[in-house]
């Protein structure tokens, strides 16, 4: 095997790192916060500090293109958050569709890395919709998205007993059905953290 060594005080390197953070770049990086113990996985997320990056434009940029990660594993690593134990995926789905586009699965390949990595970490998924069409058709929509993103993890190695899938149709909308905007806001699948530092949260029935 061969390695090649790089001047990180070369301008050109740092763009060049820049550009190539990915999510899992960001995973990374957030796994390095001090004072935080590394999981015992096989698969451990560890960096050595690369200030020039770390502190740069570069880092900025992967946590704006991938908040979901970014958050996620710093809540895991003991980060307060304001609005509490509950992540947003941001995939996308044809209407009426139960399988998301495959140009969105970014958040969710993320999740199963953190999942395999934080290997006692229970989630609930769920999912949500907006209020246009029949209740009852909406319910089952809901749970069935929520289901293919459970069946997603299970095919991949995540044991179903660390989830469940909860379908809530348009009974639980954050913003007014009645705007496009609110519609949007409302088509939705979350990820709560179950057992944030051991500690069990039931997950809420409809």
């Amino acid at each position: 095997m061969f390695y090649t060594e790089f001047d990180l005080e070369q301008p050109e390197v740092v763009s060049m790192a820049g550009k190539f953070l990915s999510a899992r770049c960001l995973i990374l990086l957030a796994a390095a916060l001090p004072g935080c113990d590394q999981p015992s996985s096989p698969k451990q997320y560890m960096l050595e500090p690369i200030e020039t990056i770390q502190s740069g434009d570069s880092e900025k940029s992967a946590r704006e293109a991938a908040p979901f990660a970014d958050a996620l594993v710093r809540f895991l690593r003991g980060n307060n958050r304001a609005i509490g134990d509950t992540f947003r995926l941001r995939l996308e789905f044809d209407p009426g569709g139960f399988a998301p586009r495959i140009e969105t699965l970014a958040d969710l390949e993320a999740l199963l890395v953190i999942m395999r990595d934080f290997s006692e970490v229970r989630i609930a998924i769920e999912g949500h919709t907006d209020s246009a069409g029949d209740a009852q058709k909406n319910l089952r929509l809901s749970q069935r998205r929520a289901d293919w993103v459970k069946h997603f993890l299970v095919e991949r190695g995540v044991s179903a007993e660390r989830m469940e899938a909860q379908g809530y149709g348009d009974t639980d909308p954050l913003a007014d059905n009645g705007t496009d905007k609110g519609k949007r806001e409302n088509r939705r699948l979350m990820i709560r953290v179950l057992n944030f530092d051991r500690i069990p949260s039931k997950l809420p029935r409809r």
